[in-house]
């Protein structure tokens, strides 16, 4: 059966077999705190995010900015759908995850790494970071995977 179990308030939930409900973000703090957010602003505030603050911002003109994925510093984001929108799952934890265990399953569009200068994340194609991987460097982002759009499986932060 499976699936990561999150809480909104006092209220817990399994993602793979309920969905994410209201929820748009999801803060993986460790396989067995997981803890969901109504809204992408309410996430970022919880772990010290600010785009206005945020040093990859910084010269870009408004389009730019609403391109480039917002991530706190120490985690690594993805995105269901370019350009940082949709669910947002956020890991910091380096172990590998199975997005099944997410809902999220193949339906990651984005993403950014804005963990350490070398704290390397990796998305692969299959679960248990089995098939074919993709590197993701420390402090760089991907507003669109391309070719490899709702292709991973598992993630690892």
């Amino acid at each position: 059966m499976g699936g990561a179990v999150a809480a909104l308030g006092q209220q817990k939930i399994n993602l793979k077999q309920d969905g994410w409900g209201s929820a748009e973000s999801c803060v993986v703090y460790s396989k067995t705190s997981v803890r969901r957010f109504k809204t992408h602003e309410e996430a970022d505030r919880v772990l010290g995010y600010s785009r206005a603050t945020d040093p990859l911002m910084k010269g870009k003109n408004a389009a730019q900015i609403q391109a480039t994925p917002a991530c706190a510093s120490g985690w690594l984001r993805l995105y269901e759908h370019a350009n940082g929108g949709g669910r947002r799952p956020i890991f910091s934890d380096y172990y590998w995850h199975n997005l099944n265990e997410y809902g999220l399953n193949d339906q990651t569009s984005s993403w950014r790494n804005n963990q350490g200068s070398s704290q390397w994340g990796w998305l692969a194609r299959d679960e248990g970071s089995n098939g074919g991987r993709i590197s993701i460097s420390p402090n760089t982002h991907s507003s669109n995977l391309g070719a490899y759009n709702d292709w991973a499986s598992s993630v690892a932060a």
